[in-house]
């Protein structure tokens, strides 16, 4: 037994209210619930029970035992004291406010029924990743519908945060924070975190006051992400070392400490993916963005951003991989699948961000309007539920399956998920 299921029966009143009572015999009625409350404190506010025809107005505290308060040291602490209502799977141990008086206590082990506690059990005891799976062709399409939409507006908020934080705690610029998430998207999944980290080292303003010249933008670029600390056979990577420590030193009380290159990963990349090739690419996109704000937020256009992204790196990268190694590979171009990755996880989230910032609905429309635009992704988790027959029409979709599949059902959350919930409503 799990305190989640507990709780779940608790909300939705899932057994048997025939003549309950306390374990002091009082008779007790529900009128209100109470607010789930997810926060340090009782798990239910603002309930109102009936006990022993007085009403109640307080808070609700849920337990597998009713020793567990002391356990947890509820007696201790302040905020439960306006628990009114003490519902347990089992009662082992009277349980008492710091004034001695008894906290009315029901006990539910023997008022639930099997079938609901059986099917919770199957679902928590699935090995299949989706623990649904053998539930799923008969759910329906409206309660999918309903956990996906909220799935994907969750996942927006969520990957937006990290640029909500580093906007708060900057200059409040729009810019930079786009700016942020254009890099944290560019390092996609390997090297996510070291391009946050070139984000937070390398002002946009300074950025922008250099996008004019592909030279200087990938002298800040590589300076600052470490690639130009050491001395160097070709003559291209020591100009720009060359230029690099030009910049560092005019601009060095807006630029933080350069990174160090044990922080970028190159194991078990394609060398298309190597982050020197990235920076290169991230160098041509930021050129041709006057302002990365308006492109994403204020002047959004699909077609136009698919474009824009479509860049060529220098003639420099045409031959290289890394610094001093040739390569036999020529037109080395941001492909499609890596523009339609970057679009997903760098314009959506912020559309919501600064949606949820200015308080304006239209914003979060465009993010969810702009992945109804964009193919589909195909991966391992997007296969398992094409695998029980979902189709997969677009990126919303294939976003919110993700969510759906990584915050849900991998640590089975299926009482916070509607369509777990339909099943054990079923």
């Amino acid at each position: 037994m799990k305190e989640d299921f507990l709780h779940y029966v608790w909300r939705y009143q899932k057994f048997d209210t025939n003549e309950l009572e306390t374990s002091d015999s009082a008779s007790v009625k529900t009128i209100k619930t109470g607010f789930a409350h997810s926060n340090s404190g009782p798990d239910f506010q603002q309930a109102k029970i009936l006990i022993d025809e007085m009403e109640w107005n307080g808070a609700v505290e849920i337990h597998i035992k009713s020793s567990d308060w002391n356990r947890h040291n509820h007696q201790e602490d302040p905020n439960y004291e306006n628990v009114v209502l003490h519902v347990v799977w089992k009662n082992d141990e009277p349980i008492k406010h710091p004034d001695g008086s008894k906290i009315p206590t029901i006990e539910l082990k023997d008022r639930i029924d099997y079938d609901l506690i059986e099917k919770y059990q199957k679902l928590q005891g699935s090995q299949n990743e989706i623990p649904c799976a053998g539930h799923w062709a008969d759910i329906s399409d409206l309660h999918k519908a309903e956990m996906l939409e909220k799935a994907l507006v969750e996942r927006l908020h969520q990957k937006s945060e990290k640029a909500r934080t580093h906007f708060e705690e900057g200059s409040q610029n729009w810019d930079q924070a786009s700016f942020f998430m254009l890099l944290s998207a560019m390092g996609f999944k390997v090297n996510q975190h070291p391009f946050e980290r070139l984000a937070e080292i390398l002002p946009y303003q300074l950025i922008k006051k250099y996008s004019s010249s592909i030279f200087q933008l990938e002298a800040l670029l590589f300076g600052a992400s470490g690639f130009l600390a050491q001395d160097f056979e070709d003559e291209y990577p020591n100009k720009l070392k060359k230029e690099w420590e030009f910049l560092s030193h005019k601009h060095k009380a807006t630029l933080g400490s350069a990174m160090n290159l044990h922080e970028w990963r190159f194991l078990r990349l394609r060398p298309a993916n190597f982050p020197t090739i990235r920076l290169a690419e991230l160098a041509q996109i930021l050129h041709v963005f006057p302002s990365l704000f308006d492109a994403f937020v204020i002047d959004l256009d699909l077609k136009t951003l698919q474009k824009r992204f479509k860049v060529k790196v220098s003639d420099y990268w045409l031959n290289h991989y890394q610094f001093d190694k040739e390569s036999k590979f020529r037109n080395k171009q941001f492909g499609q699948n890596s523009i339609k990755t970057l679009i997903i996880n760098c314009i959506p989230p912020l559309l919501a961000l600064y949606a949820n910032s200015v308080g304006e609905e239209k914003y979060m429309d465009k993010a969810i309007s702009l992945l109804n635009d964009i193919k589909e992704e195909k991966n391992y988790i997007t296969k398992k539920f094409a695998d029980l027959g979902e189709e997969l029409k677009s990126a919303f979709d294939s976003q919110a399956m993700i969510q759906l599949h990584n915050e849900y059902c991998q640590p089975k959350k299926c009482l916070n998920c509607s369509i777990g919930l339909s099943i054990l409503k079923a």
